[in-house]
């Protein structure tokens, strides 16, 4: 006699939102899939025109040289800036080595001292003026040279010639006159403000020296406007200045 079977009946509790949770892992695996496959693909060499068309590859190729060109430009003016700051210094090395020579090795001219062309500056727009007067020892050598400086000068004002001593209109001088006491050389420096309506022409250097001998030196130098006269041009100036010993 045969066995019956018995039939088992298998209950399996589904959640109601399973198939969305599957749908949805479906859906991401395929964005995800599109998505690298989309990047391995526009980071590989394609002839597909939409990917590395001839014009998009030459719009590339000028960016790039753009790019490059303003790189070079911008090393181009980095050198330029560098080599004019160069020239500048090799050029005050050289003038200050020309005028310490000038001091210490002066030229047999029999002048017991040399009054340098001064460097000026003057704005005439604001009306101020700052110069830098020098004067050194010439070829005799003595321990000490005493005097003054008078700084005057020449211009207009109201169409009529006027004169301005700068020691007066300087604050930090208590005197007419500069002093002088120096061994080799000695530099005046001034900065003032000059009266409204005064047109400066040239300014005349007045040096006069108490030791080791009495002598007065002048010299007048002609200002071009708002151009400043520089210690380059110092020999060309005292070859075209006025300069006597009196």
């Amino acid at each position: 006699m045969m066995k019956q079977h018995q039939h088992r009946t298998v209950i399996k509790r589904v959640h109601p939102h399973e198939w969305r949770w599957r749908a949805s892992a479906a859906a991401g695996a395929l964005v995800v899939a599109l998505l690298a496959g989309y990047l391995w693909g526009a980071n590989r060499p394609s002839d597909m025109p939409f990917f590395n068309s001839p014009e998009e590859r030459l719009r590339d190729q000028v960016a790039q040289l753009n790019l490059e060109r303003e790189a070079d430009q911008q090393t181009l003016q980095a050198l330029q800036s560098t080599l004019s700051e160069n020239v500048a210094e090799l050029s005050e090395m050289r003038e200050m080595l020309a005028l310490y020579r000038g001091v210490m090795l002066p030229e047999e001219t029999g002048d017991l001292v040399v009054s340098r062309a001064p460097i000026v500056a003057y704005d005439p727009r604001n009306q101020t003026l700052s110069a830098v007067a020098m004067v050194h020892r010439g070829s005799e050598d003595f321990a000490e040279y005493r005097g003054e400086m008078t700084l005057i000068l020449e211009g207009f004002l109201s169409g009529e010639p006027h004169e301005v001593n700068l020691a007066v209109l300087d604050t930090a001088s208590e005197t007419s006159v500069f002093p002088l006491s120096f061994r080799y050389l000695q530099k005046v420096q001034i900065a003032v403000s000059l009266p409204q309506g005064f047109v400066p022409e040239k300014l005349v250097s007045l040096v006069r020296l108490v030791e080791p001998r009495r002598i007065t030196t002048e010299r007048r130098d002609a200002i071009g406007g708002s151009a400043t006269v520089g210690l380059a041009n110092v020999e060309a100036g005292d070859n075209a200045s006025e300069s006597r010993i009196r």
